[in-house]
């Protein structure tokens, strides 16, 4: 018997290549064990479904972006009239991570509709970027790499910035929120340039953060800041470019009414070369939200899937 599943699952994204498996012409089914997806099917694959369990991820991540809880769905199918047990297959899986030394750890997996899709039927999703700016009354000579905590290694975006004005970020940061063509803040690729990069973001929210050390005195060298971002959906390196992009405000590099220029104007054009892309080991996928009627198994269930370029950060 088939049955879909719809999985919650965490994973440290610093050794991967993205969470997506490569897209290569004719080989949907294929090995790719340096991706979150290509990893998880091979941990499925043991399984001996009848089927190939294609796991189909809610959310795309570049290599080295983490996720608190990213969900997916796949399908299993057994002989008779019996389907895998969600509480089994979360435990294979974790096993299988655990045995195999692979930072992903899977909270637990539901069955869901036949016609349940992770991807297009999400109707929100939150991210979550950290970083630490160097106090300024710190010796300039020290380098900054000496400073990071080990604990917070690849986890948390470190800069010395002179000047840098968290009052300017969070004023640039108010433009973002609302509907917007991202063209300005996606990463060019000439196979997706003619795809809509209109989203709705929800809200930007701009706070104090804390070091997550154990290591006495170390994080006392850092202010730490995260900015968490909610939105239907993301367009490519989305949310990385508009980091970069405040940091420029914050330093005094462009002023924060330019933000709302660049979602005017939308082009790659309008982003200016001296700005860098914020880099992935900040960044965090932090929850992926659906109705939660939608959770509810039910052996018939209406078609809701919509035209959606989805989600990629």
């Amino acid at each position: 018997m088939k049955a879909r599943y719809l999985a919650f699952f965490s994973y440290i994204g610093t050794r991967f290549r993205s969470s997506e498996k490569l897209w290569l012409k004719n080989k949907k089914h294929y090995p790719d064990p340096e991706s979150v997806q290509g990893i998880t099917e091979i941990g499925l694959l043991k399984l001996k479904s009848l089927i190939y369990p294609n796991f189909v991820l809610s959310s795309r991540t570049d290599g080295g972006v983490h996720a608190l809880n990213s969900t997916a769905h796949f399908d299993l199918e057994r002989y008779g009239s019996n389907i895998y047990n969600p509480y089994d297959i979360t435990h294979h899986l974790n096993k299988f991570f655990y045995k195999n030394d692979i930072s992903i750890y899977m909270k637990r997996c539901i069955r869901v509709s036949d016609d349940f899709d992770a991807r297009r039927w999400a109707i929100s999703r939150k991210y979550l970027y950290r970083f630490a700016v160097l106090k300024k009354d710190l010796p300039e000579h020290e380098h900054i790499a000496t400073l990071i905590p080990i604990e917070e290694w690849k986890r948390c975006h470190f800069l010395r910035l002179k000047n840098f004005d968290i009052e300017k970020f969070k004023e640039g940061a108010k433009y973002f929120p609302g509907y917007h063509d991202f063209t300005t803040f996606k990463r060019f690729d000439k196979l997706t340039q003619h795809k809509h990069n209109r989203r709705l973001l929800y809200s930007v929210d701009v706070r104090p953060g804390a070091s997550r050390t154990v290591t006495e005195g170390r994080d006392n060298c850092f202010d730490y800041w995260e900015v968490e971002i909610k939105g239907r959906a993301f367009v490519h390196n989305q949310i990385r470019r508009m980091i970069g992009a405040l940091m420029s405000v914050a330093i005094g590099k462009i002023p924060p009414e330019e933000i709302k220029v660049m979602l005017q104007v939308p082009s790659k054009n309008s982003w200016y070369s001296f700005m860098a892309t914020g880099p992935p080991d900040g960044l965090y996928l932090c929850d992926v939200e659906y109705n939660p009627e939608d959770l509810v198994y039910k052996e018939e269930s209406v078609d809701k899937t919509e035209e959606l370029d989805g989600d990629s950060e």
